[in-house]
């Protein structure tokens, strides 16, 4: 069973709090993902699940097992954990195939399985025509892949990554997260894993557990996050996203740079309010009911365009499908239907986001 309970966790360096009593729960066979900007406390709660530091206080248990708190720190080699850091550590002198055979020669597993399964890992990060390969004649992002194919080899209770597609290309790294959620899904491993890459999140996860200073600001599954964001903070940083002041009163909420109002919802809060909304939240046609607005500037992406339209004295951003650079043109008057919104207390935008430095 690979648990993992984190009770009252604290880490201080000197007078720096880095980490701000953290309790969480990841559960068995769950792909756990830590996110937040840098300097937010990651790769130090990861480092505290390996056993490579101590925790200033707190506990964290794996499965039934104290594995640190109090006066107990469990070395890393006896967690049954498997990791691989931005800072991948292969071995110099052996083969790539040695690399990652290393965990099960450690086991004295059968030389017939090692080849069976080594060839096997190594396609899937695709790596296996470098299988005879020393690392020094390898780019950084196929040590990277080594490491990991390594970690996923042995099987592990308990698997840690950190960052561990970061040098790899745009479109490798697109495939490999698949491949690494297919894997743990289908060897039943618990996966934590950090990154500041919200694709990555999104794609991968079960749940997320968002960072920021040292405190988890929300922690739920992709979907929820980002179509429920606790705060400004969460919903800037899970996707893109416009904030805007407003005042929610009568049912209404007054945009005073779109010099607009827009219908308010049951459970929004009421006086001064940050109106968020997502680009890929509008209908946009050049005639009909709606907001009226003008189209500045807009970006053909193939999949997507990405338009910047005039609404008063405000810009909005809206996203619709590549197909409609054909029907728009710069200059163009048009009409904007706000299909979802989010409303957060208190008018600031600057001083809402603050969480974030």
């Amino acid at each position: 069973m690979a648990k993992v309970t984190i009770k009252n966790l604290t880490k201080s360096y000197g007078t720096a709090q880095v980490l701000k009593s953290l309790n969480a729960e990841f559960q068995d066979g769950e792909f756990v993902t830590l996110l937040g900007p840098s300097g937010c406390g990651k790769t130090t709660i990861l480092r505290l699940i390996a056993g490579f530091e101590q925790p200033t206080s707190g506990e964290i248990w794996i499965g039934d097992t104290l594995v640190s708190g109090g006066k107990t720190l469990l070395p890393p080699e006896k967690r049954d954990i498997g990791m691989v850091f931005q800072s991948y550590a292969v071995w110099p002198h052996m083969s790539v195939f040695e690399n990652v055979a290393y965990p099960l020669r450690l086991k004295h597993t059968p030389r017939e399985e090692i080849n069976e399964r080594v060839h096997r890992i190594l396609s899937v990060v695709h790596l296996e025509q470098y299988a005879s390969r020393l690392p020094n004649q390898l780019s950084g992002g196929q040590q990277q892949r080594v490491a990991l194919a390594r970690a996923l080899l042995a099987r592990p209770k308990l698997l840690l990554l950190d960052e561990p597609l970061s040098n790899l290309d745009a479109k490798l790294r697109e495939s490999m997260r698949f491949e690494i959620k297919d894997l743990a899904r289908e060897q039943g491993i618990t996966v934590v894993y950090v990154t500041h890459d919200q694709s990555e999140a999104m794609t991968m996860s079960d749940r997320i557990f968002l960072l920021n200073n040292g405190e988890v600001q929300q922690c739920d599954t992709p979907s929820e996050i980002y179509n429920h964001p606790v705060n400004p903070f969460a919903a800037d940083f899970l996707g893109k996203v416009s904030f805007f002041s407003g005042t929610a009163e009568k049912g209404q909420i007054l945009l005073p740079d779109w010099e607009q109002r827009i219908p308010g919802r049951e459970g929004d809060p009421a006086g001064p309010v940050t109106v968020g909304l997502r680009p890929e939240n509008f209908r946009m046609e050049k005639d009909g009911q709606g907001i009226p607005g003008v189209i500045s500037r807009m970006y053909y992406l193939g999949d997507t365009t990405d338009y910047r339209i005039r609404v008063g004295k405000a810009e909005v951003r809206v996203i619709l499908d590549g197909a409609s650079h054909r029907r728009f043109q710069p200059g163009d008057t048009v009409r904007l239907e706000i299909l979802d919104r989010m409303v957060f207390a208190g008018a600031d935008v600057q001083d809402q986001l603050k969480i974030r430095t």
